[in-house]
């Protein structure tokens, strides 16, 4: 039935005439005209449905998209505008050869039940989806997909696929992206600060560096004005934006920023929008601190060049390779009596006689084309003159200038005889010298025997003397003789005593075995004299040294006797080492050996009660102060308790108290007897005032028997009772005899201090 339309009514009555039975006339006529009819209404539609699809295409068209419609199989019933291509077949994923499959566009497929048709099938609507076709003819190509299901009766029963091909707008985001990511990476890696800001000097954002220089992160400085950056309340007083916002140009300013301690070069170039105003201000940084600082350095560099030119006494030319003059100093400004720009451009060979400049211009010609530095000497109005003359390169290696110092000899000339003159006479002061050290060597080796030292002065002295090979040495000490090989007296001689301690023990004889110049002492130097006193004195002082190290080794070794025997403990004790000397004493007083005390503390051995009288005497030792008589109870090995009574002294080492030097006797027995004899001085007391009570007590009881007596009329037994009282009062006598003599005994014994 979908092409009646195209078949006339008789053709569709033969048809129903064969299909329908028999119809009279009248229903016939009917039928045609309904056939007609509905023919017409066929065409109508058909024309319709045409439009429709004209009408779709054009505006898919003019949109730029395409589009194709399945059924409720998944099958396509329509594509517009156009044919299908590639795009189409695979978004259908029609499954014919050489076609296409669909990706993601991350390259990843699609899967068949992911088809943008078959998800609108099952109700999804799709918008924009971006989707990747990788053709090998046409390359790849980017479209943005939208579908969505058509509803009939409520069910699905289709699905449109619309699509727009945007492979060039992802071509060209991909760019965009590409270029941003470039110029992000410039931008960071600036070595140059870039910030973009708006006209208000409000910060959207620095590079890298910019971030680095401010010490901050990009949330500290994203907002901020520029100069509050800094710790300022508002623009700087030169500002490239503020120009620049006025100008609407690009401005350069150059400025120190004390808050930073940089000298900056500020550039900032406006952004204008459409209508002409500034948008944006793109602002860069240049650190020119060394810049400015190269500059500076500069500026002193030629000053310090200029007055260093100016400053000697020489005479300083820059001359080109012809003899021309390009600069001179004040010194050939105040020699020539010219100004410095009358000389300059003159030649240089306008300003000597013939000759003089002849040899000038060679030098010169010579140094400008060897390169290498040239000298020239010559007298000139009276005066001698030497001229260095060094090439000047440029960035080539080429000699374009050579530079010319021309000095005042006159002088040196002068001084050159005389230096001449003096030239022996230093030289013998040389080997005098060496001679000296050689003897201070000598003499100051330790260990070495007295007679050692002699040998080897008499070998060295020789050498100090004008005619060494014909010096011979003789050193007679104490009356024994020390000589060079060969040694003979001559009446050429030079003697010397030997003195030690003011007392002359030897002589020094130095004499040439052939005859010779007279000099200042005959044939010797007046130095020779002083070199022969001075070596005599120095083998008397060594002499001495030697002697006085002899004694002391034995007073050493004699004290060392003295404190190894003593009854006393002696020992020497510093501040940082502890104990570092006690004598054997010590064994028999506190009980320990030296070698377990050595390095000790003395305060760790001294009793509790003892430790006040121990710090005061501290005290007075770290002033320089010495101590007598101090009475210290030290704690024995054994842990009984021992008195010494110390005698201290201080080491003093360059004015500072590094230690003690104490001798300690031990007091123990004395302190016991004392503490004995106190007892006996308390007993004592008792026993007088003991004898005061007895004697009182008994009197009394004596009266009253005696009064008694008295009574009785019994002569004998009174004379009796007297005799008895009598001796008891002898007794009582006797008593107060004994004590007035403890009483005086007391008073004896407190008068020499002994109680």
């Amino acid at each position: 039935m979908e092409d009646l339309h195209n078949e006339s009514p008789a053709d569709l009555l033969y048809l129903l005439r064969d299909d329908a039975p028999a119809l009279d006339r009248r229903s016939q006529e009917r039928l045609k005209v309904g056939i007609e009819t509905l023919l017409a209404e066929n065409r109508d539609l058909a024309a319709r449905a045409v439009r429709v699809e004209l009408e779709r295409d054009a505006l898919l068209a003019a949109i730029g998209r395409q589009g194709f419609v399945c059924g409720a199989d998944g099958k396509v019933v329509a594509v517009g505008p156009g044919r299908r291509n590639c795009i189409a077949r695979a978004l259908s994923g029609e499954d014919t050869p050489g076609n296409v499959p669909l990706c993601y566009p991350d390259g990843g497929p699609v899967r068949p039940e992911d088809l943008p048709g078959q998800r609108a099938l099952r109700g999804e609507v799709l918008k924009s989806c971006r989707f990747a076709i990788h053709d090998r003819q046409v390359g790849d190509l980017h479209v943005a997909v939208s579908a969505s299901p058509i509803f009939t009766d409520g069910a699905v029963s289709g699905a449109v696929v619309v699509w727009q091909d945007v492979t060039g707008e992802e071509m060209t985001r991909r760019r965009m992206e590409e270029a941003n990511t470039l110029l992000e990476g410039l931008f960071e890696n600036l070595g140059d600060i870039v910030g973009i800001q708006r006209p208000d000097h409000t910060i959207l954002r620095y590079n890298s560096a910019g971030y680095e220089m401010l010490g901050m992160t990009p949330e500290e400085v994203h907002g901020r004005k520029c100069y509050e950056l800094i710790g300022r309340t508002g623009p700087c007083t030169i500002c490239a934006t503020d120009h620049a916002l006025a100008s609407r140009r690009r401005e350069v300013v150059t400025k120190y920023v004390p808050e930073l301690g940089r000298y900056l070069e500020c550039r900032s170039s406006p952004i204008l929008n459409p209508q002409g105003e500034v948008a944006l201000i793109v602002e860069q940084l240049y650190d020119i601190t060394d810049r400015k600082r190269a500059e500076d350095k500069l500026r002193e560099s030629e000053a310090t060049a200029r007055a260093l030119l100016d400053a000697p006494e020489d005479m300083i030319v820059l001359l080109d390779t012809g003899g021309g003059i390009i600069d001179v100093n004040d010194m050939t400004v105040r020699r020539f009596s010219r100004s410095r720009e009358d000389l300059i451009g003159m030649n240089i060979a306008g300003l000597f006689p013939p000759a003089m400049a002849r040899a000038d211009m060679a030098c010169l010609h010579e140094v400008a084309e060897s390169g290498s530095p040239g000298r020239f000497e010559g007298a000139w109005e009276g005066r001698w003159y030497t001229a260095v003359f060094y090439p000047v390169r440029d960035a080539n290696g080429g000699v374009t200038r050579v530079a010319v110092i021309a000095r005042d000899i006159t002088d040196v000339k002068q001084a050159e005889d005389a230096l001449r003159k003096r030239t022996h006479d230093l030289d013998e002061r040389v080997k005098e010298l060496s001679i000296l050290y050689a003897i201070s060597r000598i003499v100051e080796q330790q260990g070495v025997p007295l007679d050692d030292i002699f040998h080897e002065v008499v070998r060295a002295l020789p050498s100090g003397w004008q005619y060494p090979e014909d010096t011979v040495v003789r050193i007679t000490v104490c009356g024994r003789k020390f000589e060079t090989e060969g040694f003979r007296a001559t009446s050429w001689r030079q003697v010397s005593p030997v003195i030690v301690n003011g007392e002359p023990v030897g002589t020094m004889e130095v004499c040439y075995l052939r005859e010779r110049p007279e000099r200042d002492e005959g044939p010797f130097l007046r130095e020779e004299r002083s070199l022969i006193d001075t070596v005599a004195r120095r083998l008397g002082r060594t002499i001495e040294r030697l002697q006085t190290q002899e004694s002391l080794q034995r007073s050493e070794t004699k004290f060392r006797e003295i404190a190894q025997q003593s009854f006393d403990m002696i020992y020497t004790c510093y501040n940082d080492g502890g104990i570092a000397y006690i004598s054997p004493a010590v064994m028999r007083i506190l009980g320990y050996t030296p070698t377990e005390l050595i390095g000790e503390r003395c305060r760790d051995y001294v009793v509790l009660s003892s430790l006040p009288a121990w710090e005061k005497g501290r005290k007075k030792i770290a002033a320089g102060e010495p101590v007598e008589g101090l009475e210290i109870e030290f704690r024995r090995k054994d842990g009984s308790a021992a008195f010494l009574e110390l005698n201290e002294s201080p080491i003093v080492h360059e004015r500072t108290v590094v230690g003690v030097h104490v001798v300690g006797r031990d007091i123990t027995e004395r302190k016991q007897n004392e503490f004995l004899r106190q007892q006996a001085f308390e007993q004592i007391e008792r026993n007088i005032e003991q004898f005061a009570v007895l004697g009182d007590h008994i009197r009394q009881p004596l009266q009253v028997i005696l009064g008694m007596a008295d009574l009785l009329d019994d002569g004998v037994s009174v004379e009796k009772i007297r005799g008895q009282v009598e001796r008891i009062n002898g007794y009582i006598r006797e008593l107060d005899q004994g004590w007035i003599e403890s009483r005086q005994v007391r008073e004896f014994l407190r008068k020499h201090e002994l109680a």
